[in-house]
């Protein structure tokens, strides 16, 4: 199965994508379905303004900025594929259409693309096109895409030492989340983890001061105050519902709650 947001990644090769080109698209329609993203460490400060920061509840478990709540709806992406002003905009979500793959044995990355977002030509890539090779090398787009998807793995490493030292300690506890809305809707959420502030401020001196110097103490405080974001998840789906109620079914509820 491939990775969230791509729907078939290929290894950009020069003797295969030598004339081949990066489909344009500044819409974030590819990820309006997407209720939850992974998130590195460096990105807490900023995520957690925006959204609740949780922790999947799966074998390889990673940091997730929440999106959604449920449906397949990215409450931060409107109908013309904008993403909100003012949100931050997930790492993993600007790397698309990009991807790094690892070589077995070698620390070597090296650069995918997702297929829908591929134009293959036989000729020459036209002048104003988003050329990947110039000759046998990559392009000025490709090599940036190579570095900044470089600089996500090394951060995605650093993550996982955190992740790691929670799931060590055995810190991180399973949760979900009952949602109530104005309109008396209500679903469940779960297949989460968060961090057990119990246990967090239990550990010993000697490890508390080794994450303190790691700065895992930080990440797990913002964590901690990033879940006051699910209210803001709440007041996005009470507004995206109420524009989505026909004008009559509004009236009509305004007269019973008046009654």
């Amino acid at each position: 199965m491939p990775p969230l947001l791509y729907e078939d990644p290929v290894l950009l090769r020069g003797d295969l994508h030598k004339h081949a080109a990066l489909l344009a698209c500044e819409s974030f329609q590819f990820a309006a379905s997407v209720v939850a993203v992974p998130l590195n460490a460096s990105e807490f400060a900023l995520a957690a303004r925006c959204y609740p920061i949780v922790f999947a509840d799966t074998e390889t478990t990673v940091p997730l900025a929440v999106l959604g709540l449920g449906g397949d709806s990215n409450l931060f992406v409107d109908g013309e594929g904008r993403w909100s002003d003012g949100a931050y905009v997930p790492a993993y979500v600007r790397r698309y259409p990009f991807l790094p793959v690892t070589t077995p044995n070698s620390d070597a990355l090296m650069l995918a693309i997702d297929r829908p977002r591929l134009i293959e030509r036989d000729g020459m890539v036209p002048a104003d096109a988003n050329g990947l090779f110039d000759g046998d090398t990559a392009s000025p787009l490709a090599a940036r895409a190579l570095d900044y998807c470089e600089r996500y793995h090394r951060d995605h490493l650093r993550t996982v030492e955190f992740v790691s030292g929670l799931r060590e300690r055995d810190l991180l506890e399973t949760r979900r989340a009952d949602i109530h809305l104005p309109d008396q809707s209500q679903f469940r959420i779960d297949g989460f983890r968060m961090i057990d502030r119990a246990k967090l401020r239990a550990l010993p001196d000697n490890c508390l001061g080794d994450w303190f110097r790691k700065g895992w103490l930080d990440l797990a405080a913002l964590a901690e105050t990033s879940q006051a974001n699910w209210q803001t998840l709440l007041d996005r789906q009470a507004a995206r519902a109420a524009a989505n109620t026909p004008p009559a079914r509004q009236r009509s509820t305004r007269k019973r709650a008046d009654a």
